[in-house]
């Protein structure tokens, strides 16, 4: 059975009757992980072990990356080509990550990670929205939020709408979660639960991607070695 066959039989609700879908070379995952390998070095590995399918999707250009678990299935993330147009306001090692890989809105089969339940990671678009929905839980802060919301953009969005964000200038991160049952996070400093947390082994943008790979890479069958 084809990655795209598994794909789409595990989310069916993802292509209609209606979208056309035409499958395609991909393109070699080596020349995606030595792009990135050094931004990127645990994202570079996990993406050199990929099968990589081309997928157009009513037109729009799509990438399915797949790998063997080691519990003996495929899976893996749906992504958004890379494109041309890549938003000056955004962080630096996100601008240079989305020459390579267009981000994840994705995945099949997925493991307990930090992926786990997103709607969009890493996109163009999503690091279109800025922090300022945080204003509307002002109440939560009694009327203070502790950050520039404008100075933040969204590189994560959950589907319950825990969100992470990224500091524009200086590449932090921060995951808003009003709605969370992590336990590798703490509350931003002065900040009640259910608003603002530093992520756990994560305070960078950098360091975000990579422990998201790390995660992965954990749960993929050429590297029971991890380590």
């Amino acid at each position: 059975m084809t990655d795209w066959k598994i794909f789409s039989e595990s989310k069916p609700w993802f292509i209609t009757d209606d979208m056309t879908v035409v499958l395609g070379p991909g393109r070699e995952p080596t020349n995606i992980a030595n792009g990135i390998n050094a931004n990127f070095p645990m994202l570079a590995k996990l993406i050199s072990n990929a099968s990589v399918t081309g997928v157009s999707i009513d037109g729009v250009e799509h990438e399915l990356l797949a790998w063997d678990s080691i519990e003996d299935f495929r899976f893996g993330w749906l992504c958004p080509s890379p494109g041309s147009d890549i938003s000056e306001n955004i962080c630096d090692p996100h601008r240079d990550l989305l020459q390579y890989v267009g981000g994840v809105i994705e995945r099949f089969n997925e493991p307990a990670t930090q992926l786990l339940n997103h709607d969009a990671v890493l996109t163009n678009h999503e690091a279109s929205f800025d922090a300022s929905f945080i204003n509307n839980y002002s109440w939560a802060f009694d009327d203070n939020v502790p950050i520039d919301t404008a100075a933040y953009y969204t590189i994560a969005r959950e589907a319950n709408g825990n969100t992470t964000i990224c500091n524009r200038a200086d590449c932090s991160i921060l995951l808003f979660a009003p709605d969370h049952a992590f336990d590798d996070v703490s509350p931003m400093d002065g900040c009640p639960e259910f608003t603002l947390y530093n992520i756990d082994g994560a305070s960078t943008f950098t360091d975000w991607v990579e422990l998201i790979a790390e995660q992965w890479l954990r749960h993929t069958a050429s590297n029971q070695g991890l380590g």
